[in-house]
């Protein structure tokens, strides 16, 4: 809605900068809370479909942004939060968090509603407090920790002194190549850049961009972990 009122470039980017900030955040939060509601046997499938959902609704907006100007399309994006907002009072706080603040008596009931009235919860419930109990044992965690080098896996590489922490080096370098591949500059400039390319239409390049995010490697790894 900051988007779609703004009348300056100023307004224009403090409204797309905090449209990232609750993107990224949900990028993390939304998947944690799903892990922690969903039984083990499902949940890689659960926490799949999630992206995959962002992905079909990425590129349902930009299908929709070939009818629409971007402040009407900025207005209607608006919708599917205000009820995810409403929502919010609705869904069940998590058990493995209402575990690990004490509350017990809730924590069963949450996990009863999860899986249902007549459900037997016992190994499940045993299981996530003796996981609560192993994490509390451990020394308080701090951001600065991360960047320690015992916590970087070390894998030693033939003929490479000192030896190299390949799984942080993949894991940091896919990250960074992902913000850095320019991929946001092509989703951008899709239509312009199919126009320049000869075709009639840049709403040709917009439908195909939106065709490619669904049917991407997105899809096909989602694909898999559902399988397992």
């Amino acid at each position: 809605m900051h988007v779609n009122g703004c009348k300056d470039s100023v307004l224009l980017d403090l409204g797309r900068l905090s449209m990232g900030y609750g993107i990224g955040l949900l990028s993390y939060v939304v998947p944690v809370y799903i892990a922690e509601i969903t039984p083990k046997n499902i949940r890689g499938g659960f926490t799949s479909v999630h992206q995959l959902m962002i992905c079909c609704g990425a590129s349902l907006t930009f299908v929709i942004g070939t009818v629409l100007n971007w402040r009407t399309l900025a207005l209607l994006g608006a919708a599917p939060c205000l009820m995810q907002i409403l929502g919010l009072f609705c869904i069940p706080e998590s058990p493995r968090w209402l575990a690990k603040t004490g509350r017990h008596q809730e924590f069963v009931s949450t996990l009863h509603c999860l899986r249902g009235k007549d459900a037997d919860i016992s190994e499940e419930a045993y299981e996530i407090q003796e996981h609560i109990e192993s994490l509390q044992q451990l020394p308080q965690a701090r951001m600065l920790d991360l960047f320690q080098r015992r916590y970087l896996h070390p894998v030693i590489v033939q003929n490479s002194t000192p030896p190299l922490s390949l799984l942080a080096i993949v894991g940091v370098g896919l990250m960074v190549l992902q913000q850095f591949g320019g991929v946001n500059g092509i989703a951008f400039y899709a239509s312009s850049v199919f126009v320049s390319a000869g075709f009639s239409s840049g709403s040709t390049g917009t439908v195909a961009m939106a065709a490619v995010q669904v049917l991407n490697l997105t899809t096909f790894s989602a694909h898999l972990l559902c399988q397992s």
